[in-house]
């Protein structure tokens, strides 16, 4: 562990005892701050959290229970329930020997304590225990601020793949409402035509060019990074809007869609684009798994329980083998020519972020079924992944 690029400040209000702690911790290569009271301590940790000129935060407190002011009980809960300051480490020091007094720091998240009059070599080993585990807690947190961004990353690669997927359809739906509305305008522009004429083929150009707005803008929306920021949204809603953006990706595959939406369905608390992502990647495989056509059959319903929300969709396609079903979900694991093989491994870590689950059952020649399966938030109960989860223990 590199001590020079710890900060620590000492909260003291006898001189000589700060001094020799900061003597003792500098000669260590630690840089040191001194504050007289638990008020001046409290506003030196604010102005550091808030400097943007490079300098360094401060890492750890050493805190003395008697100070003129706040007592450092009162201090370090401060600091502990303060959103900025929680992950600052805190070393009590106290000159009291009972066990109470020993505990009650620790109780108010303080990470060690150590007693009057201390040896030297005491207070450097428990500083460097103390911030070895803070360290390690940083680097942590670092590597799941990276994991999220990378998950970010692959969410967004696999739009666009998605995208590619479907570009054919999309050019040819983009086509059609640009071929009404180049033939209205020509007939208004070159032919002499009677007002009423006139004003009809205005009218139906202008109708081509609202429905070319919303196709584009169901591409926008799904295209578009996702802030990552949950809201209460309609299951229903989402499946008929991925429905409507596949149309022509399922009308040219010839598959006949068979919608039973269940009514009054309960909101779920998710990211709608990321929903959306999932379902897309589901149906578009739906239609590939039917090269000569079929029945794509989407429903939705709610557990009996009332807890959960199901969406599954079943294809009349070629199938899945037993290997390939226990392989699906896999990163970089295809059963086509052609793909990534991450799309079903990305929509399963976006369900699995929503707390819920993706399943397939599937026998060769006979179709598959994929049903996603997710919670029903409760007002008082938010939605935590496992991971997250896991995460949040780990502060």
């Amino acid at each position: 562990m590199n001590e020079e690029g710890f900060h620590i400040l000492i909260v003291e209000d006898e001189q000589d005892t700060a001094e020799y702690m900061s003597t003792l911790l500098e000669i260590r290569g630690y840089t040191t701050s001194w504050a007289y009271s638990g008020t001046e301590a409290l506003e030196m940790l604010d102005r550091a959290c808030r400097q943007e000129d490079g300098s360094h935060p401060i890492h750890l407190v050493i805190l003395d229970v008697r100070l003129p002011d706040l007592d450092g009980y009162e201090v370090c809960r401060r600091i502990k329930n303060d959103e900025a300051l929680k992950h600052v480490s805190v070393i009590m020091v106290t000159a009291l020997h009972s066990t109470s007094d020993k505990t009650k720091g620790l109780d108010l998240g303080a990470d060690d304590y150590i007693t009057k009059p201390f040896q030297p070599e005491e207070l450097l080993a428990r500083v460097r225990a103390v911030l070895r585990v803070r360290q390690m807690e940083r680097e942590a947190r670092q590597r799941a601020i990276e994991l999220e961004q990378s998950q970010a990353q692959l969410i967004q690669v696999e739009k666009l793949a998605a995208m590619g997927r479907l570009a054919a359809s999309i050019a040819h739906e983009l086509n059609n409402p640009l071929q009404a509305i180049q033939n209205c305008l020509h007939l208004v522009l070159k032919r002499p035509l009677p007002e009423p004429k006139r004003r009809q083929y205005l009218e139906m150009a202008q109708e081509e060019v609202e429905r070319l707005i919303r196709i584009v803008q169901g591409m926008l929306e799904f295209y578009r990074p996702s802030k990552g920021q949950r809201a209460p949204i309609d299951t229903n809603t989402i499946v008929e809007n991925v429905l409507t953006l596949a149309a022509k990706q399922l009308q040219h595959g010839q598959v006949t869609v068979h919608q039973r939406l269940a009514p009054n369905l309960p909101p779920l608390e998710a990211v709608s684009d990321q929903l959306k992502q999932v379902f897309l990647n589901i149906v578009i495989n739906a239609v590939e798994a039917m090269p000569d056509g079929g029945d794509l059959y989407v429903d939705t319903g709610l557990t009996p329980d009332g807890r959960w929300i199901t969406v599954s969709f079943t294809d009349t396609g070629i199938g899945l083998s037993p290997e390939e079903q226990a392989n699906i979900f896999e990163p970089f694991y295809t059963t086509k020519t052609k793909g990534t093989g991450l799309g079903l491994s990305v929509s399963y870590g976006i369900i699995e972020r929503h707390g819920g689950s993706i399943e397939v059952h599937s026998q060769p020649g006979q179709g598959s079924r994929f049903t996603v399966k997710l919670p029903v938030s409760q007002p008082d109960q938010p939605i935590i992944a496992p991971r997250e989860r896991a995460r949040q223990q780990m502060k």
